[in-house]
């Protein structure tokens, strides 16, 4: 912190000094985020405002209001949904649209959960971030939700009725994103572990929504909801960075809180009364009509631990669940994977309720094992008291999040986000709210204490001795979902068979009413009201990425120069072109396994600690970069990534050497378990990310890097650890001769090309502790393989169990013979923004839809729980006619060209700026070729998208599409497809 900006903020204000309409309660220095912490109160509502000064220019606003669920049927998600939707002062349609259209922004969305909603926005552009603050303030307080009932119809749900002698259905937005949530057993699990360990707190309820409960929502519950909830009164206000306090207190009192005035709010989360027993609960999930029931049950032991936890005992009992649970070399963890009775074992902890809960998971089981399961955790457990913990575990524990504390990394997220979303987890129940923000002296106790009993005192007081517990089981259901489905029909046919024709046609005439107020336009004079920056405040030049390119131990050296707190970044990239094509899926195998294996030296467990113990963590992997200067050339390298303090740094690379040359591929058990935990983690994508899966193999049609990827990481893979799983006995022997093979070619041969960031001296001591293990391995290059790497559209429709679809069509623009432009990244933000937005989410229901075009010629168009199939590709069909008629006033296409930019100019830290350089280095994107992408950004106008209109209509021509979703869905659109299969 320098010195002026400490001295200025120190003789600021005084405690109990009104400013503004509010009155100091409490100040302090927080050394931790660097910055002062003020809270405040609101004299005239009581809202409460805490503001943490600091010299950072990402700004972030966020309000927040109290809101325990009162039932199941979303409301208070639909009412963060709709609250967005048209205010007072800006009365368009989509004033977030607008915002995300035009703004400078560096985080925009909203958040709700099970006790709360926030609405945080964060800018660098001072103007920017109080036009943000006063779009949300507006929304939050003066929503146009009561003159206009159709928000709450196209954001949460009604009743779908275009033509009379069609089957009435149930639409929204947040209906359907919850049914696709709802298909996702985990979700379920999660939602029956909160029923069963608060039966009589508000926590018992789904605040997303359960889609079965969600159409017993009124527009009248809605309204009153918030009526009740969104006040001052019932506010937590927060503000983060180098604005001017006063003027931001003047701005809050004056425009929107001095209207209010103060008022009695029953927001308390009644508290749930500890169990003097552990509750059961058994409930079904569906699973597609050919997959097997066998092993596929879910069992969950449950804890609530307790009231509000402070935050020392919240950050203990994290790092307690890290030891016991964390990896295969956990104590807790292990002894459950060596009963051989799951596929994988995980843990969920959330200190953000009122009373927090821990749960222990077996995911591929069968509910016959549950006695077993408790009985191994209750044994496990008291063993570990009476022997106490292992000394290096422990260490381990507390090393890898004080490491995560004092690195700060958040990636593209602003760090006073994180900051105000860890705080509400102890502001929003009456404690302070910075107390989660001085993790120094917290670290300091616990690791006073954490050799005197300190973690095996609380398995004994939070687990062992603790009655409030639950066991929830899940059970796998063929036609489950069928049965929903129809029983969901059948009452809607009922429903249409009960009404009158004058009921009939009024719902017909609603259903119309709100398409055609989906259809409209906002005004022009309502759409000038939301505010924007001009052209003339957007900085001109392409931002730059520290890169030294270098020569070392007769390999290249790619040095990133940057003040990252005394923390070396290093990352070695392997080619493995030399491998043979076979080998590839084993390749990304062995990546997986890396770091959870015994070495010569040291067995996995120890592996596991010294990993914790002397570094902020190890990861390795695959990546494959497009090369932009020669299309349908690439480049791909297994990666090897570290972090280390600076004293740490010799430990760090003694370790990467150690797993890279002494991985012991043998240990049969252990790489037995990582195969299942694998083979599950890449069915639950399936279900929760299935546009992303789509997409990947919708680019494997006609990409090599994307057909590369599928041998890596994609349906492919995951077919080849499914085999192993299927067939491991008499598969491993080979497997395990294979991955010490291929070990051995990728780190025992040629150099890797070296990538750090940090400061010189940090460079200095990473490259000092690499030279003996660099030394001994060649320099010359080996003979490279010519991958069969071999593109066909196979235009697939892959049922899932999903209720929902995920709906892809794309193409490569250079395949056509099309060059990039950077004017291509605004005609995305308008088709995304304006067009699929309208189409698909607003007017199908799915709750996202969005485009994509990269560099090297990727296009393609995505929709994400989409309740439509074909109509999703009739609409992509439609972008043509769109683009052609499309006209913008220039305020319009600027404010697509500022939230095109802002994109570009979010603030990343350090680290990531070596991983963007890099990405920029093997791709062969030149400076100049960003700053040209930046000039034909802003320089974009109505011609230049007008010019992608052929471009596009090749594309959709080409009609290669790729689908994920409902079995009944695919079934029924079976003629759109080449093939239709099941993922699996």
């Amino acid at each position: 912190m320098k010195e002026a900006f400490k001295n200025k903020q120190e003789t600021l204000f005084k405690i109990g000094q009104e400013i503004s309409g509010f009155v100091l309660v409490k100040e302090e220095l927080v050394e931790e985020a660097d910055g002062f912490a003020r809270t405040f109160e609101h004299k005239k509502t009581g809202a409460r405002l805490l503001y943490l000064s600091t010299e950072d220019d990402n700004k972030v606003f966020s309000i927040a209001f109290k809101t325990p669920s009162i039932d199941s049927t979303g409301v208070a998600h639909i009412l963060e949904h709709s609250v967005l939707c048209g205010s007072r002062k800006y009365p368009v349609k989509e004033p977030f649209v607008e915002l995300a259209k035009g703004s400078m922004n560096t985080f925009l969305n909203a958040m709700t959960y099970p006790d709360k909603t926030m609405y945080p926005v964060a800018s660098t552009n001072a103007t920017d971030f109080m036009n943000l603050m006063d779009v949300y303030l507006d929304a939050v307080f003066y929503p146009n939700i009561y003159q206009n009932p159709y928000t709450f119809y196209q954001e949460g749900w009604h009743y779908h009725l275009e033509e009379e002698g069609d089957a009435i259905n149930y639409n929204g937005v947040v209906y359907n994103e919850m049914k696709g949530a709802f298909s996702n057993p985990e979700e379920i699990l999660q939602n029956k572990i909160f029923e069963s360990l608060y039966p009589d707190s508000p926590y018992r309820f789904e605040s997303g929504g359960d889609p079965d409960v969600i159409p017993d929502l009124t527009y009248e519950a809605f309204i009153d909801f918030h009526q009740k909830y969104y006040h001052p009164s019932n506010s937590y206000i927060y503000l983060y960075g180098d604005g001017d306090v006063c003027e931001h207190l003047e701005y809050l009192n004056t425009s929107y809180l001095a209207d209010f005035d103060k008022k009695e709010i029953d927001s308390s989360i009644a508290s749930q009364k500890p169990f003097s027993k552990r509750a059961e609960l058994t409930a079904s999930y569906g699973i597609a009509s050919d997959e097997s029931t066998q092993k596929k049950a879910y069992m969950a032991l449950n804890y609530v631990l307790g009231e509000t936890m402070s935050f020392e005992k919240g950050l203990g009992f994290l790092i307690l669940a890290h030891i016991l649970l964390n990896n295969n070399a956990s104590p807790l963890k292990e002894a459950l994977l060596e009963l051989d009775i799951a596929e994988d074992i995980s843990y969920h902890y959330s200190n953000s309720l009122k009373q927090p809960y821990f749960s222990i998971v077996l995911k591929n089981t069968d509910e016959d094992k549950k006695a077993l399961f408790l009985d191994t955790v209750e044994t496990v457990l008291k063993k570990l008291v009476a022997d106490g913990l292992d000394p290096l575990a422990v260490e381990a524990g507390v090393n890898i999040h004080e490491f995560s504390h004092i690195e700060g990394e958040y990636g593209t997220y602003p760090k006073g986000l994180v900051y105000i979303i860890d705080m509400m987890e102890t502001w929003l129940y009456g404690q302070e709210a910075t107390d989660y923000l001085k993790y120094k002296p917290v670290f300091e106790t616990i690791k006073g204490q954490m050799k005197k009993g300190y973690f095996e005192k609380m398995i004994v007081d939070m687990l062992l001795d603790n009655p409030h517990q639950s066991f929830v089981t899940i059970v796998p259901k063929k036609n489950y979902q069928e049965e929903l489905d129809q029983s969901i029909a059948d009452k809607l046919a009922a429903f249409k068979d009960g009404l009158s024709p004058d009921q009939l046609n009024n719902l017909l005439a609603e259903t119309q009413t709100l398409i055609k107020k989906q259809n409209e336009e906002d005004a022009p004079e309502d759409l000038a009201k939301i505010p924007k920056l001009a052209l003339s405040e957007i900085r001109k030049d392409a931002k730059t990425y520290p890169l030294a390119v270098a020569e070392a131990f007769d390999t290249k050296l790619l040095y990133h120069e940057g003040f990252t707190g005394d923390i070396a970044y290093l990352k070695l990239y392997f080619d493995y072109s030399h491998l043979d094509q076979d080998e590839l899926k084993v390749l990304s195998f062995m990546c997986k396994l890396l770091g959870s294996l015994s070495t010569g030296n040291k067995d996995y467990r120890l592996l596991n600690q010294e990993i914790e113990i002397n570094t902020g963590g190890l990861s390795f992997g695959i990546e494959s970069y497009d090369d932009f200067m020669d299309h349908g050339q690439y480049q791909s390298f297994v990666y090897v990534k570290g972090k280390a303090v600076k004293d740490k740094i010799p430990q760090m690379v003694d370790l990467i050497q150690e797993i890279l040359t002494g991985t012991l591929f043998t240990e049969r058990n252990l790489i037995r378990d990582l195969i299942r935990e694998i083979k599950t983690q890449k069915e639950n994508q399936f279900l929760t990310a299935g546009h992303v899966i789509g997409v990947q193999r919708l680019q494997s049609y006609y990409s090599k890097t994307a057909r590369l990827f599928e041998e890596l990481g994609g349906i492919e893979f995951y077919r080849f650890i499914a085999d192993l799983d299927l067939n491991f006995s008499e598969k491993f022997d080979k497997l395990s001769e294979s991955l010490k093979a291929v070990a051995q070619k990728v780190f025992m041969g040629k150099r890797p090309i070296i990538s750090i960031t940090g400061s010189e001296a940090e460079k200095t001591q990473v490259l000092a502790s690499l030279e003996s293990y660099l030394l001994s391995l060649k320099a010359q290059a080996f003979g490279k393989n010519s991958y069969n790497l071999k593109q066909q559209v196979l235009n697939e429709g892959f049922m899932t169990a999903a209720k929902i679809q995920y709906v892809s069509q794309g193409y490569n623009f250079k395949n056509l013979g099309y060059d990039y432009s950077g004017s291509m990244l605004v005609l995305k933000s308008i088709i995304s923004m304006d067009y699929l937005w309208n189409k698909v989410r607003v007017q199908g229901g799915a709750y996202g839809a969005f485009m994509n075009i990269g560099r090297t010629g990727e296009v393609y168009f995505g929709s994400y729980r989409d309740p439509k199939l074909a109509k999703t590709l009739d609409a992509y069909r439609g972008i043509v006619a769109y683009l052609k008629d499309l006209t913008l006033s220039q305020r319009e296409l600027e404010k697509y060209i500022i939230g095109t930019i802002s994109n570009k100019d979010v603030p990343i830290s350090v680290f990531v700026k070596g991983e963007v350089a890099d990405n920029f280095y093997f791709s062969h994107i030149s400076h100049d070729q960003q700053q040209k992408e930046r000039d034909q950004i802003l320089g974009t106008d109505l011609a230049d998208l007008k010019a992608f209109i052929s471009m596009l209509e090749e594309i959709l021509d080409q009609n290669i599409i790729c689908v994920l979703g409902s079995e009944e869905a695919i079934r029924q659109d079976a003629d759109l497809f080449m093939e239709v299969r099941s993922v699996k």
